[in-house]
């Protein structure tokens, strides 16, 4: 679709100050994501990103999606975080980029080692591309993740909790599909809108209209979604009769956050038969066997199936346990933390009791170590503040816990608790898929230190609030 409204944009380039200045700004960008080149489109949203526009607007404006363009800009801000070395928002991008331009001048964008700086670190803000220096491997799942692939019609399931790299898993796994010759898709449950929700045909619609945009088709709903054949059986005729004949090579198809179904149990008991009946259709016909599924979700899914209606017993499992002592070690040489002084591994001891093993906790660590914002002790320090490091995520936990009573009363035993405890099937999954505890078998404990030191202090906090309060 072109953006009918370029001409009129070229004209505020030239005459309105705002868009002149976003425009200098896209040309030294152009330089340091080089040689990646940033794609119309792209243009187009981080010129009117840099001017305020809301995504609503630039709808407006250039006739797409609104729902395309945020998943452009989401896709752009994830590239620039990389690349700068900070995490860069749409809110904040006038002010990560104001400060990027003041490096400018002393860091000329000509030399062949000016962006150099920029590059070094990647803020852990989004999974690890394939290809990172900061992706630590936790064999052997990676070797039999890719040795799957390759057979017609596997299915793999990764579970684990949230922030433990299953999205950046799925990356390491396409990197060597897509360099074997495969085509890749990824569906992210989250991204549906929330009509797609309604009822299953909408969601199967969204679904494979999600595919055929990465494939690079049309999609062809009239001709090949039968009327009056049910929505699970148009689906599949839709998959089998056109997007499966239109493609040569075999289709990784990563299916992520599945879990997020829990929240519409009528569509899930629909919906995962239905990957389940593919998958037995992909061991035995030649078309379907060109597809590879990778299912990615957070904890054990408590939905009442079939056991030959569901995906969760077939296939390949893989956990992604916590980084071992050796990976840590791996991953504290690629931040070349030697470099800001911490040449003893012992020296992270402290911060290991606080963080124990957690790949995403310790990447966010090692980054402010590396780029020297922080100190090591300073850094411990204000860990479990709510205003440090690991604010965002704490806070949001936090809010969650406060909004369910039953989750709030099961963190306090936790807390107090001076061994594993037992925890009901349902609140400990849910738990564990939010990253808050660990499961050794029907017993639940705190997933790390840092965890347990902010929990306190808030209820401690909320305690004496509420005391204050009543007198």
């Amino acid at each position: 679709m072109q953006d009918l409204s370029y001409g009129k944009l070229s004209l505020f380039i030239n005459f309105d100050p705002l868009y002149m200045e976003a425009q200098q700004v896209l040309d030294l960008l152009k330089q340091v994501v080089a040689p990646k080149q940033l794609s119309f489109i792209e243009e187009t949203v981080f010129l009117r990103a840099w001017v305020g526009k809301r995504y609503r607007e630039m709808a407006l404006e250039t006739g797409y999606e609104e729902g395309y363009l945020k998943d452009i800009g989401s896709q752009l801000w994830l590239c620039l975080s990389r690349e700068l070395g900070c995490q860069v928002t749409k809110k904040n991008l006038r002010l990560q980029l104001g400060d990027f331009l003041n490096l400018k001048d002393s860091y000329p964008l000509s030399s062949s080692t000016s962006t150099i700086a920029f590059k070094q670190l990647e803020f852990p803000s989004a999974p690890l591309p394939f290809g990172s220096p900061f992706y630590v491997e936790r064999l052997p799942a990676e070797d039999l993740a890719i040795a799957s692939i390759h057979q017609p019609g596997s299915l793999i399931r990764i579970q684990a909790p949230h922030y433990m790299g299953k999205t950046s898993l799925i990356n390491q796994v396409f990197g060597v599909a897509q360099q074997s010759g495969m085509h890749t898709v990824m569906i992210d449950m989250q991204q549906a809108d929330t009509a797609a929700f309604d009822d299953l045909d909408q969601l199967l619609r969204w679904f494979c209209w999600a595919i055929a945009q990465q494939l690079n088709l049309e999609p062809q709903f009239g001709e090949y979604w039968p009327h009056n054949a049910g929505s699970k059986l148009s689906c599949t005729t839709y998959m089998q009769e056109y997007l499966l004949k239109q493609v040569k090579q075999p289709i990784v198809l990563a299916i992520d956050k599945v879990h997020y179904l829990i929240e519409y149990p009528k569509l899930a008991r629909q919906f995962f038969p239905l990957l389940r009946a593919w998958y037995e259709q992909a061991r035995i016909q030649e078309d379907w066997q060109k597809l590879r599924f990778i299912i990615a979700h957070s904890t054990k899914l408590d939905i009442p199936l079939q056991s030959h209606q569901s995906p969760f017993n077939v296939g390949l499992p893989l956990k992604l346990p916590e980084l071992t002592t050796t990976q840590v070690k791996d991953l504290l040489t690629r931040y070349e933390l030697n470099t800001v002084g911490i040449h003893d591994f012992s020296l992270l001891e402290p911060l290991l009791h606080l963080l124990g093993g957690h790949p995403y906790l310790l990447q966010l660590a090692f980054y402010w170590l590396r780029s020297q914002y922080f100190s090591l002790s300073q850094l411990i320090k204000e860990a479990t503040k709510p205003d440090g490091i690991y604010s965002d995520l704490l806070n949001g936990y936090w809010l969650t816990l406060q909004r369910d009573e039953h989750l709030m009363q099961a963190l306090c035993k936790l807390l107090t608790a001076t061994t594993p405890i037992h925890l009901d099937t349902s609140t400990a999954y849910r738990l564990e898929g939010m990253g808050l505890v660990k499961l050794n078998g029907v017993k639940a404990s705190i997933q790390c230190e840092l965890y347990r030191r902010y929990f306190c202090t808030q209820i401690d906090d909320l305690i004496k609030q509420s005391s204050d309060s009543s007198i």
